[in-house]
C-alpha cells in the first residue's frame, strides 16, 4: 500500500507499463480473495465499501427481476433507505428481543413475485446473527436470490468457502483492519446485474472508474490474514469483559438474546445516560459507541433497539462495545475498571 501511495502513480486502466503493473497487482489480489471465498475471480468486484456494494446489489437485482423484496426492520441504513426507495412491494420483517428475523418469518413472507431477500448476516449494533444456513436453504428451495450484508460476519465467522446459495454479498475493508474506503461485492456469475456506475470497462464492466489500487491491496491483505484463531480470541475478550462487569456488581442487561458474533456486546446500564457515559469513557481512554457509527451526530435513538421492542429508557442507556483481534485481556480488565469508575 505504501509503495503505491508514495511511488509511481500506476493507473491500472492505462496501457502503459506502469498501468500493466498496477493491473497485475489488482488481478493477483482478486485471485487471492476469490480463492479464499471459493468463487471465480470475475465474481469479485472492488468498491468503496459496503454502502456502495449494497446499493449496487439492491438496485441491480431489482432491475434484473422487479418484484416483491423481503428484508428486516433492523438492517443498516445503507440497506433500509435504498429498499424504501424501490418501486413495488416491500416487506420489512419485525424482530423482537431475540435480535434477528427467523427463517419461518422469511418463509411466510415469500410471495409468487418475490424478487430477492436481503438480510444482514449479523447486526452491526448488537452482533446478533441470522440463521444463515436456514436462510440459504430457503433460498435454494424457493429459488429466490439471497443477498447478504456480510460486513459484520467477515473476520468473525468462517465464510471460507462462501455458501453457494448466497447470490451476492457485500463487505467493507475497515471492519477487518483494512483501509477505510475499501470494499467489495461478490456476485455470482448467473446473476449478471447491471452496474451502478457506468462509463469505463473496469471491474469486468461492473464498476466504472479508475481503481483505487492502494486500498485494494490493503483490503486483499486484510482478507488474506483472517484466521479462525482470531474468532475464539475475540470471544474470550467479550466473555471476560461481561463477566468482569458482573464481578464488579455493575447492573446491566445485554441487548439481543440470539447468538452473536464474537466481538460485539450491546449493553444497557440500568438508570444511566449512555451518551454521558460514552463521553466520560472517551475522556478516560475507552472508546465505545451509541448505535451505529454511521448515524453518529443524529438525534434519533437506535432504530435497531426500537425495533427489538425496548423502551426509551433502555435504549438511552445502551452502549455498544467492540473487541478486536488486536485487543488483550489486560485491556479488557482496564476497560472494565474504567467503566466501574465512570459509574461510581
Amino acid at each position: 500500500m505504501m509503495e503505491e501511495l508514495d511511488g509511481i502513480p500506476r493507473n491500472p486502466s492505462s496501457i502503459t507499463s506502469y498501468g500493466r503493473e498496477g493491473r497485475a497487482r489488482i488481478a493477483s489480489v482478486r485471485h487471492t480473495i476469490a480463492q479464499r471465498f471459493g468463487v471465480s475471480p470475475e465474481e469479485v468486484t472492488f468498491t468503496s465499501g459496503a454502502t456502495e456494494s449494497n446499493l449496487m446489489l439492491i438496485q441491480g437485482f431489482s432491475k434484473l427481476k422487479p418484484g416483491h423484496v423481503i428484508t428486516s426492520q433492523i438492517e443498516h441504513s445503507c440497506v433500509l433507505r435504498p429498499i424504501e426507495d424501490l418501486p413495488g412491494e416491500k416487506t420489512f420483517l419485525p424482530v423482537d428481543a431475540y435480535g434477528a428475523v427467523t427463517p419461518s418469518q422469511v418463509e411466510e413472507a415469500i410471495k409468487p413475485h418475490t424478487s430477492f431477500i436481503f438480510l444482514t448476516g449479523a447486526n452491526n449494533e448488537t452482533g446478533v446473527k441470522i440463521d444463515l444456513d436456514a436462510m440459504c436453504q430457503i433460498s435454494k428451495d424457493r429459488k429466490i436470490p439471497l443477498l447478504i450484508d456480510g460486513v459484520v460476519l467477515l473476520g468473525r465467522e468462517n465464510l471460507f468457502p462462501l455458501p453457494k446459495e448466497i447470490a451476492a454479498i457485500s463487505f467493507s475493508g475497515h471492519k477487518i483492519h483494512g483501509p477505510k474506503g475499501s470494499g467489495l461485492a461478490i456476485i455470482r456469475k448467473k446473476h449478471r446485474i447491471p452496474p451502478l456506475f457506468k462509463g469505463g470497462h473496469q471491474e469486468h464492466d461492473m464498476r466504472a472508474g479508475t481503481e483505487n489500487t492502494p486500498a485494494i491491496l490493503g483490503l486483499g491483505k486484510a482478507i488474506e490474514i483472517i484466521n479462525e484463531l482470531h474468532f475464539s480470541h475475540m470471544c474470550l475478550l467479550r466473555e471476560t469483559f461481561e463477566n468482569r462487569l458482573r464481578q464488579l456488581h455493575i447492573p446491566f442487561e445485554i441487548n439481543g438474546a440470539g447468538p452473536r458474533v464474537p466481538n460485539t456486546t450491546n449493553i444497557s446500564f440500568t438508570d444511566q445516560d449512555a451518551e454521558l457515559m460514552m463521553i466520560k469513557l472517551d475522556q478516560a481512554g475507552l472508546i465505545a459507541s451509541v448505535g451505529s457509527a454511521c448515524s453518529a451526530g443524529t438525534i434519533h435513538t437506535s432504530h435497531v433497539l426500537r425495533a427489538m421492542g425496548f423502551n426509551k429508557s433502555r435504549i438511552q442507556s445502551s452502549i455498544r462495545f467492540s473487541f478486536s483481534r488486536l485487543n488483550t485481556l489486560d485491556e479488557v480488565e482496564k476497560g472494565a475498571q474504567l467503566l466501574k469508575s465512570v459509574l461510581d
